[in-house]
């Protein structure tokens, strides 16, 4: 049986960037649903009214993503010896279904809406607090981006920024149905626009969802984190030849799995010691590659050369 070794990040218990993020994000969204939800009563719009049901199933996404951040900066224990990253996955996968009930539920008002017409009345204040949302979509949206990127990586976050990104669009086509509405008197425009929100957030949910999944499922890295694994290995002059490369994700870090191929004449000590080294060299290379198991295994180096 060939050595093995094993090379796993230390736990770090700083606090948390990504924590802090979240918990701004879980604010702005209250100060959105307030507003929007203000605005809607007042007007009877529900394009305004879709609007704020989006901002709470965001408000709802935020304490998701905070909840998982938390939990998955815990260090692994006897329990879960792989750690708690995914908890930042279940949170992302459990955001896209609140996005897909809200969905629905608009669909299913605007269609009401379309069937039974329902006077709106637009006032100053309505472009005010749309215009309002939308500026601080973006810049929240990029706060949780950026702080995404300079920790590495946050399935958690990323889902946080897409809901307020997504959200952006949403009151964009809300702008443009209550302009038609006040300049037109296209009354019909409300629900149309309620139903461009509902097809902007079931387009959002789908394809995160559809990502957040496959972490779920064990599926392998992105191809370029991957051939970045294949690199090192076959540039190492240490190594002649590997197989059963294996990796997975958890939030955002790779865990890996491989076996190399090393010179049968060295000792036991011997390959152990290049064993580690691809094994550091992987991490130190890899930031994203928190885990990296290498089993080492003897070859016949007549055979190899």
């Amino acid at each position: 049986m060939g050595a093995m070794d094993h090379v796993q990040a230390a736990p770090t218990h700083r606090a948390d960037p990504k924590a802090t993020a979240a918990l701004y994000s879980v604010l702005v969204n209250l100060l959105l649903i307030g507003a929007k939800l203000l605005v809607g009563l007042l007007t009877g719009s529900v394009a305004i009214l879709a609007d704020a049901a989006h901002s709470f199933l965001d408000l709802s996404a935020s304490i998701f993503a905070y909840a998982g951040i938390r939990t998955a900066a815990k260090p692994a224990d006897e329990d879960h010896a792989w750690g708690h990253a995914k908890a930042e996955n279940i949170s992302s996968l459990i955001q896209m279904f609140l996005l897909g009930a809200t969905c629905i539920a608009i669909v299913i008002e605007s269609v009401r809406r379309l069937v039974v017409a329902a006077h709106v009345r637009v006032a100053w204040y309505s472009f005010a607090v749309v215009l309002a949302a939308m500026a601080a979509d973006i810049v929240v949206s990029r706060y949780l981006g950026r702080v995404s990127r300079s920790q590495g990586g946050s399935a958690a976050l990323e889902a946080d920024a897409l809901h307020f990104a997504s959200d952006l669009w949403a009151s964009f086509a809300v702008l443009v149905g209550i302009t038609l509405v006040a300049v037109f008197g296209f009354s019909v425009a409300d629900p149309l626009a309620g139903i461009a929100v509902a097809i902007i957030i079931g387009t959002t949910a789908i394809e995160q969802g559809r990502r957040t999944t496959q972490v779920l499922l064990d599926a392998m890295p992105d191809r370029p984190t991957l051939r970045a694994i294949e690199r090192i290995l076959e540039s190492d002059s240490r190594l002649h030849g590997y197989h059963s490369l294996r990796a997975r994700q958890a939030g955002k870090h790779v865990m890996l799995d491989v076996s190399v191929h090393v010179d049968g004449a060295l000792t036991l000590a011997q390959a152990h010691e290049v064993g580690h080294a691809v094994a550091q060299r992987i991490r130190t290379e890899l930031p994203v590659v928190s885990d990296a198991v290498v089993h080492v295994e003897p070859v016949d180096d007549e055979a190899h050369g």
